[in-house]
């Protein structure tokens, strides 16, 4: 049976769901830099997140990450530069 717990108090749902939209906000920020053909682009964007989200979220295991006012607000603001990046692409 897997163990939900990592460290004391650090829930594996909340770490991975916390990794994946971290992730997720910085490949659509990249997305601009990565673009070489609109037919292939959705492939590749998804590749990253499925593949950083993984590596990201077992480097997090490993340093025993915890969720402090940082760790929130490093996320807050990379959705904020998603939210601004959209906004201003129109």
């Amino acid at each position: 049976m897997l163990t939900t717990m990592t460290n004391p108090g650090v829930r594996l749902d909340r770490l991975l769901l916390f990794h994946f939209l971290l992730i997720t906000a910085w490949v659509i920020l990249a997305s601009p830099l990565l673009s070489q053909s609109r037919t292939i682009e959705p492939l590749i964007l998804a590749s990253l997140t499925i593949t950083l989200s993984c590596v990201s979220t077992l480097i997090g295991l490993k340093l025993g990450h915890g969720f402090t006012r940082v760790a929130y607000t490093l996320l807050f603001a990379s959705w904020m530069a998603v939210w601004a990046q959209q906004l201003f692409s129109l």
